[in-house]
């Protein structure tokens, strides 16, 4: 606005463009109707209630302030357009990313957790195994005791028998 103000308005350029400028610390001021009529021409002038006609200048000048404002407008909804599209791209490829880098750590942790998985299913088959092994030597052991105890029995009854003492004692609980 300046710089039309400026171009087309040669007297106080300079204090136009000063009062042009907005520094973030100034509170914001809604735009006067009035005075933007005033400034498009399209103002009522007071007392006569006519609309005072524009110079040629001035209608060049709202021409092309128009056209320049239109293409402004254009090129600033193309690159906001062009912004915006590659935003969502580049949002969607850092998505993607950052899923296919979940997935591979995924593979990572199930590939160690199956693999810690055969480990422990190999520990439990060997203490399976470990057990088993001292069950069967436990039972071996106990037939084999019961073997042993069945032979000093046998040996016993048969040592009694043939030297006749088996036959005393019979004898002797009949007699009593």
């Amino acid at each position: 606005m300046a710089f039309w103000n400026r171009l087309f308005k040669k007297e106080s350029a300079v204090a136009e463009a000063d009062k042009d400028e907005v520094s973030p610390s100034d509170p914001v001021k809604r735009p006067d109707p009035e005075a933007a009529a005033i400034a498009d021409g399209t103002a009522i002038t007071p007392g006569t209630g006519k609309v005072p006609k524009k110079s040629l200048l001035g209608k060049f000048e709202s021409k092309v302030r128009r056209k320049v404002d239109s293409y402004v407008d254009g090129k600033a909804d193309a690159l906001l357009d062009d912004a915006t599209r590659r935003a969502e791209q580049f949002r969607q490829e850092t998505i993607d990313e950052v899923h296919s880098q979940a997935m591979k750590l995924l593979d990572v942790t199930e590939t160690r957790i199956d693999e810690k998985l055969v480990e422990i299913e190999e520990l439990l088959e060997k203490r399976l195994r470990a057990e088993l092994k001292m069950r069967l030597r436990a039972m071996l052991w106990t037939l084999v005791f019961v073997l042993i105890m069945a032979a000093v029995s046998f040996a016993y009854v048969w040592v009694k028998r043939s030297t006749g003492l088996d036959e005393k004692t019979n004898t002797e609980q009949v007699g009593k």
